[in-house]
């Protein structure tokens, strides 16, 4: 399974306190790799405009510029109502982040 960035314990599930981090991305403008990846919980940094040497975080991805959209955050809302989310690359239609809502 690929796990979403957004779910910090891999449950296949966004939580509460893993759907505010990306809240916390997108209203901090933006986020970056932390250094050292081990001081935050999830390897990340909010805020733009520093360290991007780090695999990007699963909820920006369109476009992938370091920043978390409404329709990002939207997304990951989605995950957290649907009570999880599963890795679909192959899906018709295809999604634009590689996961559908929903357990498998």
């Amino acid at each position: 399974m690929f796990t979403h960035s957004a779910d910090q314990n891999t449950d296949g599930s966004v939580n509460l306190s893993e759907l505010l981090r990306v809240i916390q991305f997108f209203n901090s403008g933006g986020l970056s790799c932390a250094v050292p990846p081990e001081s935050t919980e999830d390897g990340y940094a909010p805020g733009g405009g520093g360290n991007q040497g780090c695999t990007p975080h699963a909820s920006d991805y369109n476009a992938q510029d370091w920043n978390i959209s409404l329709s990002e955050l939207l997304r990951a809302i989605q995950f957290f109502n649907s009570g999880g989310y599963h890795a679909c690359p192959g899906a018709e239609p295809p999604t634009e982040d590689g996961y559908c809502p929903g357990k498998v």
